[in-house]
């Protein structure tokens, strides 16, 4: 089998250590822009997620409150502020190196999330990633409403985006690899053809060994 062509890779506790959605809302607790009680509601979404049930609306209305009637560009610094703050020294050092060596041998490698663009951008860029697909966010008059454009990309969705992906660059998802930590991504592990589970949880991990997945350990 060739190389693949694509390389798509989850964000959260795949490349870093870290939830970047949760420690976004710690961060604006810190910086006096959101609640401390947020802090608390922020663990449970994280402990739905690994579970596989965020109850997405949900989610998202409390994740974007702080996005509403804001620009983009007062967004992005604050983005910024968080990646260099709290982001930036949970990049596995082995993810990286795989990610450069993909992108020396001329595979394009994506960073595919959840999370949304104004938050993964300066990780991505970090990485030095081809592109991002991460779920997007609309304005009205130069504003952040709160809402987002088209899917949030998790399960179904994070496929779909990435099928759309892989038709734009002409292949598909059996010629890409996919490199993912949660439960929450077995449908496309499923459908690439080359799966990694990245530090799987017992969910994920029993599901890898059960399809003889290849499954790695990154650390800091």
């Amino acid at each position: 089998m060739n190389d693949p062509e694509i390389v798509f890779f989850d964000m959260d506790h795949t490349v870093l250590g870290i939830d970047c959605d949760f420690s976004w809302k710690l961060f604006l607790a810190e910086e006096g822009l959101a609640p401390a009680s947020d802090q608390e509601r922020a663990a449970r979404y994280l402990s739905l997620y690994h579970q596989g049930a965020t109850p997405v609306e949900e989610f998202l209305e409390f994740q974007l409150r702080e996005f509403i009637g804001r620009a983009p560009e007062e967004m992005r610094a604050l983005a910024q502020r968080h990646f260099e703050t709290c982001v930036t020294g949970h990049i596995f050092p082995r993810a990286r190196d795989v990610i450069a060596e993909f992108g020396s041998n001329g595979v394009r490698t994506i960073l595919l999330t959840g999370t949304n663009r104004i938050i993964a951008e300066p990780i991505s860029q970090a990485l030095r990633m081809a592109d991002l697909l991460a779920t997007e966010l609309e304005t009205v008059h130069g504003k952040f409403t709160g809402r987002i454009v088209g899917s949030y990309l998790s399960k179904e969705g994070k496929m779909n985006r990435a099928i759309a992906y892989c038709r734009e660059m002409k292949t598909t998802l059996n010629r890409c690899a996919f490199f993912a930590d949660s439960i929450n991504d077995v449908q496309m592990l499923e459908k690439v053809g080359w799966p990694v589970a990245v530090n799987p949880k017992e969910n994920l991990l029993a599901v890898a060994k059960s399809h003889n997945w290849q499954i790695e350990y990154w650390s800091l």
